[in-house]
């Protein structure tokens, strides 16, 4: 990510996606390193970016075949100032993940341990795509 992140929450736990009701925005957030919880709004593209960019980094063997099956959402409006419209994810040497998102100029970050990574994954998987990758459930399971 270039540069320091506007807002750093340090390595997040408790980590949640939703789809908004409207459905044309994910809401992702979490418990902050500091115990604060945040929250953020992503746009379709962005939460498509950042669930193939966690499928690369988690499971690099099977992301070609994952990634290949979904559409992908045409860009949004950058100029709207609360929606996240682009995001990054990042291995840590530490062990870990940094995911990056940026809104109309500002930018957040947050950092994931591999377990809640995964877990975040999956519940991005489910709400991007709720019946399966090819409209069928039983081909969402990795293993």
């Amino acid at each position: 990510m270039p540069g320091e992140a506007n807002h750093s929450y340090g390595l997040s736990t408790q980590i949640f996606v939703n789809r908004k009701a409207s459905g044309d925005s994910i809401v992702i957030g979490g418990l902050a390193a500091d115990t604060t919880r945040w929250t953020r709004v992503l746009s379709q593209r962005a939460a498509q970016m950042l669930w193939f960019h966690l499928a690369r980094l988690l499971y690099p063997e099977k992301s070609d075949m994952i990634t290949a099956l979904i559409a992908t959402a045409p860009l949004r409006d950058a100029t709207r100032p609360t929606i996240t419209t682009h995001m990054t994810v990042d291995s840590l040497e530490s062990g870990g993940y940094e995911i990056a998102g940026w809104i109309d100029g500002n930018s957040w970050q947050t950092q994931l341990d591999e377990p809640d990574a995964q877990q975040f994954w999956s519940a991005l998987d489910i709400a991007l795509y709720p019946m399966g990758w090819q409209g069928q459930d039983s081909k969402r399971i990795l293993r």
